[in-house]
């Protein structure tokens, strides 16, 4: 609104509506001098408060105070909205930082549900608590001859990337082709490799030999203990083949089965001078070509001197020399047991 000079002149004069006094008020907040020809200082000095009625005063009031509250009301306003939209930042802010810091949980969940989800080992075992041999057969074809103390252990599934196979005591191994999935016995710290194949292994619990007999295809025989202080070797056995290690004194031998029947097969008589029982046995076995099962432990101290007559029969042969030793013969589907 125009303020002339016409009205300031009402406005200091007293003859101003309240709604044109407050029109001046407004016009003189908003200046910073009045012009020197509209009143001089000592015109104001002496000018007198203007007296108006009490309606009028009411009326001025209440135009002043709508003015007044209402101005409150937005700074009021502008203020509540400023304070939300800082609120508003920095809670965006907090939820940006904290999701970088925060560790991933659908992650870790997954992984934790991975690992779950992952089947547990389930062991098979087989123990041969009879006096005879007992067959069983594998999961992938191969054939086992357990003999009498035997035991198998193996994982169920069988077959991953290896066959494997846990071996105390003694049993025979007919071993179904799978060039793809080696198959491994493991044996007093001793790994038998095949990949189709027969073999004997004999690894009694109290014994310090183990005994790998080779009766077709190839293995492949090797010591896998970490240990510094134990002998690493190394041996593939072709047939009529056999490796005995002894694990105390850390010896491995190759001994040509076949050979020795030969040298045997031209004599009818075998003759022993201080040797061990066991050694008899041995050759024993592979002329009649049965299975003499005994504990070392039991024969480990027994040595014999004397002559053998092949033409005999095995079992009056066995009989002299339990009896003469005081051990006890029995005789199974397969050969023979040795006991004290």
């Amino acid at each position: 609104m125009s303020i002339s000079e016409e009205l300031l002149a009402r406005y200091f004069k007293g003859d101003c509506t309240p709604e044109e006094r407050l029109s001046v008020v407004n016009y003189l907040n908003g200046i910073d001098a009045l012009p020197d020809h509209l009143l001089s200082k000592d015109d104001w000095d002496d000018a007198e408060d203007a007296k108006i009625s009490d309606e009028k005063s009411d009326e001025l009031f209440a135009a002043i105070k709508k003015q007044t509250i209402s101005k409150t009301l937005k700074l009021k306003r502008l203020k509540i909205i400023s304070a939300a939209a800082i609120v508003l930042v920095m809670l965006t802010i907090g939820l940006l930082m904290l999701n970088q810091a925060e560790p991933n949980f659908s992650v870790a969940k997954a992984k934790t549900n991975k690992k779950e989800d992952k089947a547990p080992i389930v062991w098979k075992s087989f123990v041969n608590y009879t006096d005879n041999n007992q067959s069983l057969e594998l999961p992938d074809g191969s054939e086992v001859k357990v003999y009498p103390g035997g035991e198998l252990s193996y994982a169920i599934p069988f077959i991953k990337q290896n066959r494997e196979i846990y071996l105390k005591g003694k049993s025979f191994f007919q071993v179904a082709k799978d060039k793809k999935h080696p198959f491994i016995v493991y044996s007093k710290g001793i790994s038998t490799t095949a990949l189709g194949t027969s073999f004997t292994i004999t690894a009694p619990e109290k014994s310090k030999l183990i005994k790998i007999e080779l009766h077709t295809g190839k293995v492949w025989i090797k010591n896998i203990s970490e240990s510094k202080n134990i002998l690493s070797f190394s041996k593939i056995l072709t047939p009529g083949n056999e490796l005995v290690y002894n694990i105390v004194k850390q010896q491995v031998k190759v001994i040509d089965k076949t050979l020795l029947a030969k040298e045997l097969a031209k004599s009818n008589e075998l003759n022993f001078t201080q040797a061990s029982l066991k050694d008899v046995f041995e050759k024993l076995k592979t002329h009649y070509k049965i299975e003499i099962i005994y504990s070392e432990a039991d024969v480990d101290e027994i040595s014999f001197t004397g002559t053998i007559n092949l033409n005999q029969k095995v079992e009056k042969i066995l009989k002299e020399i339990t009896e003469l030793n005081k051990l006890n013969q029995t005789k199974t589907t397969y050969g023979y047991i040795i006991s004290k």
